[in-house]
């Protein structure tokens, strides 16, 4: 049996959408150090590695370590219905996972939990050759300027981070110089193409104060990690092949 309590809505919304923004279903590995899950899209293009520790929680508890498959995209719905001054219960009890906003009223939600047997994916082994430390939003403004002219985008990394897209009507190229920068470090140039709606989806739950930490390595998959209150995500997407 497992029950928590959360009171930091903000976070607990932000750690479904990590996942839910990549994932349809996944199973939560549960034990007494909180919340483990890592799994690939439908797609298989990008994997998400995410951990909630127990810490984040007003009150935690599982009498022995649980693995539950469930139905983000539910869960998601639900978790946008809290308010901000909602306390969040969770519970999984009877092969259902029940979630209760406690506030001006009492809401409680239930949801069935999955079937699942699949085992998580490994964690890609890349050497990356560079790496940068942003701000979230400086770059989700980057790559909405990318927009503009096409739905994929060049990440390079050299004396600083370049983000260019190339389409039909034109281009765009943002330079971001090493000052810029939380921190950048390269021990060789990397540049590697990527699909914009999908690093738009691993943004999602990134948000000041956090920090984006990005690795690169020429014509391999990117690695973006970046907390969630005293959680983590990590994210693995695989380059686009350039013709």
């Amino acid at each position: 049996m497992f029950e928590a309590t959360i009171n930091d809505t903000k976070n607990w919304r932000n750690s479904v959408e990590a996942i839910s923004s990549l994932i349809d279903e996944g199973t939560l590995q549960i034990d007494q150090d909180g919340l483990k899950l890592r799994a690939m899209d439908p797609s298989q293009i990008a994997l998400v590695d995410f951990e909630l520790p127990s810490s984040s929680f007003d009150k935690f508890s599982c009498e022995s370590q649980m693995t539950v498959g469930v139905d983000f995209t539910e869960l998601s719905k639900i978790t946008k219905r809290c308010k901000g001054d909602d306390k969040i219960e969770l519970s999984i009890k009877d092969n259902k996972f029940k979630i209760v906003f406690r506030g001006e009223t009492r809401r409680q939600f239930t949801t069935a939990i999955i079937d699942s047997t699949s085992n998580p994916p490994k964690q890609p082994n890349i050497e990356f050759t560079s790496d940068v430390k942003i701000s979230p939003n400086m770059l989700k403004d980057a790559l909405k300027d990318a927009e503009l002219v096409s739905n994929h985008v060049a990440l390079s990394l050299e004396k600083g981070l370049s983000v260019r897209s190339d389409g039909d009507t034109g281009s765009v190229d943002v330079q971001f110089p090493e000052d810029k920068l939380l921190a950048v470090n390269v021990s060789e140039a990397s540049r590697s193409v990527f699909s914009l709606e999908y690093l738009n989806n691993i943004l999602k739950a990134a948000d000041a104060p956090s920090v984006v930490n990005i690795s690169l390595r020429t014509d391999a998959p990117l690695k973006v990690e970046y907390s969630i209150g005293d959680g983590r995500v990590i994210y693995y997407l695989a380059p686009r092949i350039e013709s």
